[in-house]
């Protein structure tokens, strides 16, 4: 059985992209969800690096990835960008036995805002770089509106949103 790992790269505690990943982990059977704000890190930097190496964070989640087949990343957008969170993130993990360090993942891409675009901007961006990693991105979603389109318990309320993000999920 496949492995699944799923997050948002959102620090806010009241992130409708975290919420947007357990709505979607309703989906499908097997996916591990957990808070990338575990993971968190200082902003990178080389002398950072070179003085006290690689944030234990870092490792940890660096390990964990191993261990999985495919990935599920929900992004919010910041000024049309992936965010600065995430980005920070990605640099840190890239940092740590090389750049592949997503080498033979599968990858999902996501993103949700309460406007109609859904942060298509930003996750266009985040999908022309999640290769160079060394994943292979083999779907994306934005949802807009998330605020009419996901209740309370974080479940879907349009079938055919369901219907669309189960087409997306079956290649993993």
């Amino acid at each position: 059985m496949k492995k699944i790992l799923a997050f948002s790269g959102s620090n806010s505690s009241a992130s409708i992209n975290q919420r947007f990943v357990h709505a979607v982990a309703k989906l499908i059977d097997g996916v591990d969800i957990i808070d990338l704000r575990d993971y968190d890190a200082p902003i990178y930097s080389q002398d950072i690096e070179a003085a006290t190496g690689l944030p234990e964070n870092i490792l940890k989640l660096y390990d964990l990835i191993q261990g999985y087949d495919s990935i599920i990343i929900s992004c919010p957008e910041h000024n049309g960008l992936p965010t600065a969170f995430l980005k920070n993130t990605l640099d840190w993990l890239s940092r740590n036995k090389g750049q592949k360090f997503l080498q033979d993942t599968k990858v999902v891409l996501l993103s949700t805002s309460p406007g109609g675009n859904g942060g298509a901007s930003g996750l266009a961006k985040l999908q022309a770089v999640i290769p160079y990693w060394g994943a292979t991105v083999v779907g994306t979603y934005s949802l807009g509106s998330f605020f009419d389109k996901v209740d309370v318990d974080n479940q879907l309320n349009s079938k055919e949103d369901q219907d669309a993000l189960k087409a997306v999920l079956e290649v993993l």
